[in-house]
């Protein structure tokens, strides 16, 4: 029986899934496929190129600071909030020293999720279609107003939260009947079903892609019924979630060490705590 791993983004949220994937990293736990979205799939490509989280993890956050990775100065003179010239950049090949050949080699699969500004719907890149600067990735990453329209292979790209923030439907569109799905919100989370940003803001920025104003003011609505997949799914034994045991309390932007720390821990405590559980529905998921 297939079964995928399904990736949440959430910006800095996202060390709570570094500290998840840490875990199952060291305890050998692999899938067929990733589907990973925005933070998600910054995350997957660690995951699957083998590189532990644990220590080097504690380490990149000490770079939340620094101001090539976010800040304002970035946006006034780039367009984006955050340096992605700087994170897929010098991070990935000089600090990361990112493992390309384990990445490239590997059974392992992934989806990367973005948003296709001309039809509003989300978009997914394989490993196949994924260059050397990750730019689907970075399309993956790109936030409404404070980052760049990527283009890429005849796509106009943003942020794939905008339009498929879990991507848990279609890892079963592929054929994959069970998923561990790591989630950035704890079990209360709704959205707030008031759009992020007015029409008209959008209207003034995407004026040229109706599509994708159109959903972005279905936005909270998309999520919370993705939530009621995750958890329909969860409820069936079809889908495992590991998600945060209590709120995580950060911007999407944070930029405190201390706090990041925490929300990766976190992620180590949480995935750790469901490993037997975890341990039984792949043992199901085999048979």
């Amino acid at each position: 029986m297939s079964i995928g791993l399904v990736l949440e983004g959430g910006g800095m949220r996202g060390w709570y899934t570094a500290g998840a994937l840490t875990v199952l990293m060291e305890n050998n736990i692999d899938f067929p496929c990733v589907y990973g979205i925005s933070a998600g799939a910054i995350n997957a490509l660690s995951y699957i190129s083998r590189q532990s989280t644990r220590e080097l993890g504690r380490a990149m956050i000490q770079y939340s600071t620094d101001e090539r990775y976010i800040s304002v100065d970035n946006l006034q003179k780039t367009g984006s909030l955050f340096g992605f010239d700087f994170i897929f950049g010098e991070m990935l090949h000089s600090i990361l020293h990112f493992d390309y050949k384990t990445f490239f080699d590997s059974p392992v699969q992934i989806k990367v999720g973005a948003t296709d500004l001309r039809t509003g719907q989300a978009v997914f890149f394989d490993k196949s279609q994924l260059d050397e600067n990750m730019t689907a990735v970075q399309a993956s990453c790109s936030l409404p107003l404070i980052a760049n329209i990527v283009s890429y292979l005849g796509y106009e790209l943003l942020d794939g939260g905008c339009s498929m923030p879990i991507p848990l439907e279609r890892s079963i569109f592929d054929g994959n009947e069970r998923n561990v799905v790591v989630l950035t919100r704890d079990k209360s989370y709704r959205k707030n079903p008031k759009p992020e940003f007015p029409r008209s803001v959008l209207h003034v920025k995407y004026g040229d892609y109706p599509c994708f104003v159109d959903a972005m003011m279905k936005r909270p609505e998309t999520y919370n019924n993705e939530l009621d997949v995750c958890r329909r799914q969860e409820k069936a034994g079809k889908a495992f979630v590991i998600r945060p045991s209590h709120p995580i309390v950060a911007s999407r932007y944070e930029k405190d060490p201390e706090t990041l720390n925490r929300i990766f821990e976190m992620g180590i405590q949480d995935c750790e705590a469901s490993l037997p559980d975890l341990g039984k529905f792949l043992k199901e998921s085999s048979c």
